[in-house]
């Protein structure tokens, strides 16, 4: 057992394979199990249909239905541009191998989970300067977020944290052109990326890296989001479309007068939480308190708090400040953890049986 845990604990890649399968093999048991004993939803919406017969279609709910119509069939119009084409590129091209929609989306979640373990523990290292066990530990407060359970479900969080996380990685590390490489993926992956891209800019700032690098960094990874708005302009004429179709999803058409009633239990923890973590970061890393900040941003232009909870999910400052305050106090790492298990089995057992999306 000695010599398991030392080999375990030398090898961040090898441990991160084998946190995410664990991750993996428990999230599928307990969504499984969950749906032979739960009757499921029977909203057509959100339950995947087109293949009944896969042991995996709890893992295509909702939103993985539009990443996988759109992998199948490509934008057939403007109201699904605001799902980015990465993800279901990907999905279509792997399904040539696999045979299924649904099969390709999951390897390709799964995959990234890796590397979503792998670059956390790598930017774990550079702001805490802690060896591998501590890594670890700061892992599991990411891994187990409550909306963490889409990392391993048909949707664009686990690719688009990978390539979040490895252009954060990278930059931290002041190699820039591998920054911008990644982030011009990231960002024809989710709109968010836009977050990112300014955190990106701000970490070299901090970092007082010259005005030419950092505009060269940042215009290189915008050349995902600008490659996807020469396409809708091609195809649709309207380059900006990725925004205006998020009004047939329900964002930008509501009233601030329904903002605060559409909020939930949970948004409002995590509201709480990004406030904290700002507060926390402040003299530590501005960067990482205006990065946090700046995921208020989506119910206040939004209008609503639709999909927020997910979309939280990369305001990953609130683990990382979990970690700050409980790293040496193990107690309080322990009830972190409880109450961020609790959350996240709450979170799959609802996706998994078709009640919610994000």
């Amino acid at each position: 057992m000695k010599n398991l845990k030392h080999l375990l604990f030398k090898n961040q890649l090898y441990l991160s394979i084998i946190t995410a399968a664990c991750l993996i093999v428990g999230g599928l048991f307990m969504g499984s199990y969950n749906n032979r004993v739960v009757p499921t939803s029977n909203n057509p919406v959100a339950i995947y249909s087109l293949e009944p017969h896969n042991p995996l279609k709890f893992m295509a709910h909702w939103d993985s239905l539009n990443y996988i119509t759109i992998a199948n069939s490509g934008y057939s119009s403007t109201d699904l541009a605001n799902f980015f084409p990465l993800y279901p590129l990907l999905i279509h091209v792997l399904s040539y191998l696999t045979g299924s929609p649904l099969y390709a989306g999951v390897i390709i979640s799964w995959l990234c989970l890796i590397g979503i373990i792998y670059f956390y523990m790598q930017i774990i290292g550079l702001l805490f300067k802690d060896d591998l066990n501590g890594r670890f530990k700061a892992a599991i407060l990411l891994l187990l977020f409550p909306t963490a359970i889409f990392f391993l479900a048909v949707y664009t969080e686990s690719l688009f944290a990978m390539l979040a996380l490895g252009s954060i990685y990278f930059t931290l590390k002041k190699s820039y052109w591998l920054a911008g490489l990644l982030a011009a993926f990231m960002s024809a992956t989710h709109i968010t990326g836009l977050f990112v891209l300014a955190l990106i800019g701000l970490i070299m700032i901090e970092d007082k890296v010259k005005l030419s690098r950092i505009i060269l960094t940042l215009l290189t990874g915008s050349l995902g989001i600008i490659a996807y708005m020469f396409y809708l302009g091609e195809k649709f004429a309207q380059p900006f479309s990725f925004i205006t179709a998020q009004k047939s999803h329900g964002w930008l058409a509501s009233h601030y007068t329904n903002l605060l009633p559409s909020a939930d239990l949970i948004s409002l923890i995590f509201i709480i939480l990004i406030i904290i973590s700002a507060i926390y970061w402040w003299n530590k890393r501005r960067s990482l308190s205006i990065y946090g900040l700046l995921f208020l941003l989506i119910p206040i232009v939004g209008q609503q708090f639709g999909g927020f909870n997910r979309y939280v999910l990369m305001a990953f400052p609130i683990p990382l400040m979990l970690y700050g305050y409980s790293r040496h106090r193990p107690n309080l790492y322990i009830i972190c953890v409880i109450g961020t298990s609790i959350l996240w089995t709450y979170f799959l057992l609802q996706y998994s049986g078709g009640y919610i999306g994000g």
